[in-house]
């Protein structure tokens, strides 16, 4: 339940501050790739998987800061019976370099799993650092290097496609 009421509490912040001509409100669409799930003891490699993502920025000159959420779709593992997806609030930003930039992103992370595994899989924090390229001023492609903490942890590769919405 909590996690319903954080994405419902988010959603209705993103839709209150949209309106705002200083913000631009950016759609991310993303695939999962090269990944890796650590319980502990044992790493197993993941199926590729898909993101979706809605973030809210604002630029000062070089510079876009704002805050997003991801929900990562289930995704399997190569060689248990594991089907995990994950949420994740963060806050980003992105140094330009002409329309190439540097990004990290820092925040939360909650990881769910389908199968019936012994332990309590809670949240933890999460990073990204990576780079892209702003295309015509409205589209942004990326790629990410991505660490989700917690009890089941999380580590690979994201490439998005971002849309920016005025």
């Amino acid at each position: 339940m909590t996690r319903r009421a954080t994405l419902t509490v988010f959603c209705l912040l993103v839709l209150a501050a949209a309106p705002a001509a200083a913000f631009d409100l950016n759609l991310a669409i993303g695939a999962d790739f090269a990944g890796d799930f650590d319980l502990g003891d044992i790493s197993v490699s993941a199926d590729t998987g898909f993101t979706l993502g809605l973030e809210i920025a604002f630029k000062v000159p070089l510079i876009e800061l704002g805050a997003g959420l991801e929900y990562g779709f289930s995704r399997a593992a190569s060689s248990i019976d594991l089907d995990a997806s994950y949420y994740q609030i963060y806050g980003i930003g992105r140094f330009f370099f002409g329309p190439a930039y540097i990004a990290g992103r820092i925040g939360y992370s909650d990881v769910s799993v389908s199968t019936i595994l012994e332990g309590d899989f809670g949240g933890g924090s999460t990073w990204s650092l990576g780079g892209g390229v702003e295309l015509f001023g409205k589209l942004k492609v990326e790629l990410l290097f991505n660490n989700i903490g917690g009890d089941l942890s999380y580590q690979g590769w994201t490439a998005r496609l971002l849309y920016t919405f005025y």
